[in-house]
């Protein structure tokens, strides 16, 4: 009983001291239980003969067409994923959060039902002339104007998806417009004109999507390559990759992407627990402007990124690995040298010496031994195979790393 009564009392006064500590101290009306200060993704590049390499996704939708964020948003998640230009390329035709927008906005019609909004592209065959009545633009403005707001300096381009049947005639994405709404049309390459009226960019979108082969499919698509309205090709959509859609780029001098393509949040597809970042076209330029981008893109100064994996020419490929690795000389004997490689950038190499892979981490540095030639004891030049490269066809180049004595 006394143990009991002194618990009773013990329990009181601990109850009335706590009260009192967080009366006096003047408790909020909330209490921050932790602080989280999350970080933009650092990606570090090599510089690669005088040029800064950007980071793009040309490739992005919003609610202003089937995407299920808004433009502001996808700059905000562009940002903390660490790139440096992103392209809001809502469809041109297909407007699929359309109907959920105007049964919001039903009330405010003059007999309170949804507008009904006529299109010039291929959605509206009846007429072809009729007139456009959403702001195609007004996606890219949000964009540009919420960037601006919280000063992320991120370049925007303003660009659109033109939709036509994927597996006959495909998907482009036209970059870098004046105006949206004025290259709408039914006719696909009355569409390409405007688009290059205006001074702008069409790439080839997913070229393997719903199809069969990726390869170039008679018509129209036929038509739109050797009239040389592409400029560049999807070479990696989100996590797909076209291997054979090399050999096209180099051939027909185009440029290699690679995009998301997203239209869920990119944290439910790259989350972070894989150690890569989400998919991304890397730019040789020499500044972050519309005119330098440009300008490097029709240079092909580009490198596809996706899953730690690389994809481009051979020549940006071997400089890319060039630049990101120092190798130096640690040891030496008549029989063999050993070199010291140190990855100085944010993506790993998986580096194939006979038959053997290493993984270079980043930020991470390995010992290899070369044998010497028993002639004339020559030094063999460091070289690898490098597995999570990839150019023409499904061929991983083969790598001489430059040795700094």
């Amino acid at each position: 009983m006394k143990k009991s009564l002194f618990f009773a009392v013990f329990v009181t006064l601990c109850y009335s001291v706590s009260a009192q500590f967080y009366t006096t101290q003047n408790r909020p009306n909330a209490i921050r239980l932790f602080n989280k200060n999350v970080s933009r993704t650092e990606i570090i590049l090599p510089k690669i003969d005088g040029y800064t390499l950007y980071k793009a996704d040309f490739h992005t939708h919003t609610i202003y067409s089937d995407g299920d964020v808004t433009p502001r948003e996808r700059v905000r998640e562009a940002w903390y994923d660490g790139l440096d230009i992103i392209a809001i390329t809502d469809h041109l035709e297909i407007r699929t959060y359309e109907k959920f927008m105007l049964k919001a906005l039903a009330p405010y019609s003059k007999d309170g039902s949804a507008f009904r909004y006529a299109h010039a592209g291929i959605a509206n065959k009846q007429n072809n002339e009729a007139p456009v009545l959403s702001n195609l633009n007004a996606a890219y403005e949000e964009a540009v104007y919420y960037a601006e707001r919280e000063n992320l300096p991120i370049m925007v381009v303003r660009g659109t998806e033109i939709w036509r049947n994927p597996s006959k005639i495909g998907e482009y994405n036209a970059l870098f417009l004046q105006d949206i709404n004025a290259i709408c049309h039914a006719d696909l390459f009355e569409s390409f004109r405007r688009v290059k009226e205006q001074g702008g960019l069409i790439m080839h979108n997913h070229p393997g999507w719903s199809r069969k082969t990726a390869e170039i499919a008679e018509g129209e698509q036929q038509r739109a390559y050797d009239e040389g309205w592409i400029d560049g090709v999807e070479i990696i959509n989100s996590t797909s990759l076209y291997p054979t859609v090399a050999r096209r780029c180099i051939e027909k001098g185009l440029f290699m992407a690679a995009n998301t393509d997203a239209h869920r949040p990119t944290a439910q597809v790259y989350n972070g627990t894989n150690e890569f970042f989400r998919t991304m076209t890397f730019i040789m330029a020499k500044e972050c402007s519309e005119k330098s981008i440009k300008e490097a893109l029709k240079e092909r100064r580009t490198i596809g990124y996706s899953g730690n994996h690389l994809v481009g020419e051979e020549r940006y490929l071997s400089a890319f690995i060039n630049a990101a690795i120092t190798c130096h000389v640690v040891a030496e004997n008549d029989k063999q040298r050993t070199y010291s490689f140190a990855n100085n950038c944010s993506v790993p190499f998986m580096l194939q010496y006979k038959n053997n892979v290493y993984k270079l981490a980043p930020f991470k540095t390995l010992n290899f031994n070369f044998p010497k030639e028993s002639k004339d004891k020559k030094n063999i030049q460091p070289q690898f195979v490098v597995q999570n490269m990839w150019h023409i066809d499904e061929q991983h180049p083969k790598v001489t790393i430059s040795v700094d004595k």
